[in-house]
């Protein structure tokens, strides 16, 4: 996709949701080389923050995105100030920008799929606890960091490690090759 229409795109999406997306993350999905040339780019993150995730896509910014405000929108109780931007393919954990108390720099939270209540069982389980349903679904959103630029620090590209296991393969084979087999 050519640079402007990106831009055109991301710009229509911002009008659309009453909002700017940070600065560092659009230069990110337009400028990155790799991130530019394949939206399907996958990234690690590591025990950033006590939190690890695998295979992270970032979300296109194009005429689907409306779909992934949906999706998330029956697990959060403000889906057009808490925005998705990417998931981790491998765990299905939506990280998303909290524009709730600042539509300037938003933190990075993250939404644990398996741990999630939709409003629903949010609405009978807080009756139950005595709690109430904006606590209840409080409880789906965890801290990741306080902006992109932290968070775009940590990431690594997913094949970062298939790197380090060849290398360490080949340890293993130079390893091998030293091993003497003697006849009895």
């Amino acid at each position: 996709m050519e640079l402007s229409q990106q831009l055109s795109d991301i710009h229509a999406i911002e009008q659309s949701l009453k909002l700017t997306f940070p600065a560092a993350y659009k230069a990110f999905l337009t400028t990155d080389e790799k991130q530019s040339a394949n939206p399907n780019t996958e990234y690690d993150l590591v025990d950033f923050n006590g939190y690890t995730a695998w295979g992270i896509r970032f979300i296109k910014l194009d005429a689907s995105y409306p779909e992934n405000l949906e999706a998330i929108a029956e697990v959060v109780l403000q889906p057009r100030k808490l925005i998705p931007f990417a998931w981790s393919i491998s765990s299905g954990d939506w990280l998303v920008f909290d524009y709730r108390e600042s539509d300037e720099n938003p933190g990075l939270l993250y939404i644990d799929h398996e741990m999630a209540l939709c409003l629903e069982d949010a609405e009978s389980e807080a009756q139950s606890e005595n709690i109430t349903v904006e606590e209840m679904m409080e409880g789906n959103l965890s801290v990741l960091c306080e902006n992109f630029e932290m968070f775009h620090a940590a990431l690594k590209l997913a094949t970062d490690d298939t790197v380090a296991t060849d290398e360490v393969d080949d340890d293993e084979d130079d390893y091998e090759d030293d091993v003497r087999i003697t006849e009895k």
